[in-house]
This record gives structure tokens, sequence and C-alpha cells, in this order.
């Protein structure tokens, strides 16, 4: 998402500080007063600073470099669809219950927000290619208290023509954005504290036991 260009890092350091230089000779005769100022307000100011930068920094993992473990029960880990926004209200009425089947085929435990352990809210947007559409969908998934714990974004390529990218999402293009975003969803989920290997079946024998 483009957020606008960034000021200058010397422009930033003296917003940072409250501070805005006009003229060299105004900054010669007010030296001794801003680096006074300085000491005195930058700890406060700098710490401002790093909060903004953080809520700027990406603080996620691309969606491919996250695996499924292999192994886990996602039952606890469940997730509500909160919003799904970006696209037209017909490819969003046709995408939502495609999504649902795909992770509930995934072992995906799809509640309402009231009981879910996360909460996924979803952006789709699609761009005109030379030989057709790109779909693109971006997914931020919020513990229960509403803390972002991961983006999942990517691309899907869709063959065709036309001036209208939309036009180009079938119900083939809709469920492979499904089935890809259903993987990425399912693969955060297994490596949650809440996905828990399943217990062994009664009467098995543990792998240190005698044979």
């Amino acid at each position: 998402m483009n957020v606008g260009r960034r000021p200058k890092r010397a422009e930033r350091r003296e917003e940072c500080f409250g501070l805005r230089r006009s003229t060299a000779g105004w900054v010669g005769k007010a030296r001794a007063a801003l680096a006074r100022l300085c000491i005195l307000a930058a700890p406060l100011a700098l710490c401002g600073c790093l909060e903004a930068a953080a809520d700027l920094a990406p603080s996620v993992e691309a969606h491919h470099q996250i695996a499924r473990r292999e192994g886990v029960n996602l039952a606890q880990a469940s997730v509500a669809i909160v919003s799904i926004e970006g696209a037209p209200a017909a490819i969003l009425a046709n995408f939502s219950p495609i999504l649902e089947r795909e992770a509930r085929a995934r072992d995906i435990q799809v509640v309402d927000a009231a009981s879910a352990r996360y909460l996924a809210r979803g952006y789709l947007s699609a761009a005109p290619t030379e030989d057709g559409a790109s779909i693109e969908y971006v997914w931020d998934v919020f513990t229960a208290d509403k803390r972002r714990a991961q983006r999942l974004s990517a691309e899907i390529d869709v063959k065709g023509s036309g001036a209208d990218p939309w036009a180009l999402a079938g119900e083939a293009a809709l469920k492979g954005v499904a089935a890809e975003s259903a993987d990425d969803l399912a693969a955060f989920l297994s490596d949650t504290p809440e996905a828990a290997a399943p217990a062994p079946a009664a009467g098995t024998p543990l792998s240190y036991a005698p044979q």
C-alpha cells in the first residue's frame, strides 16, 4: 500500500522534535536553545517517532515463508472472517461461501467473532495485465484482543481479455483465490499456541516402550 512519499531524513528528524528549519541564520542563533530543547524533549519525542515508525514498518513475514505444520489439530485455533472488502458486492457475495468451504476443507474452525481466537479481515483487489488480470488478496489476522498477529498476501493470475479485471473473476478464479487464502490461514493457524498435536490413541505404545 502506498502510504505517500516519506519526508527526507533531516526533515523527519526536525519534525520528530517539533522543529522546522526556516533559515540558516535562524538556526545559528537558536543552536544553543535547540541543544537544550533536544536534551529535554528527545526521550519523549523520540519515543513517539519510534511508535509511528513501528506502525509503518512491516512486522510480518511474506506468505510464502509460512509452511503449515503437519500433525497438529486446529480445532482450538478458531477464526472468524470479520470482513472482506475491495471487490464489487456481487464478487464478494460469491467469494464468501467459497472461502468458507475451502477453509473448512483444511480443518479451519470458522466461528463467529465473539468466540473466535483469531479475527481475519480481508481485502481483494484486481488489476489488468497483458493477458488477463491479477487478483490480489491481503488478510490481516488479529488476536482476540485485536492485536495484529500476521499479514498474508498473494496474487493470482487470471487469463482472459477485457477492460474490467473483475469481469474475469469467475467461479474458477474465485475458488483459486479462496484456496490460496485458506492455505495461508491454515499455515498460520498451525503455528499458533492453540494448535496442538493430537493426543495418542488409547492403548498406543510410546515410541520408547519395549516391543
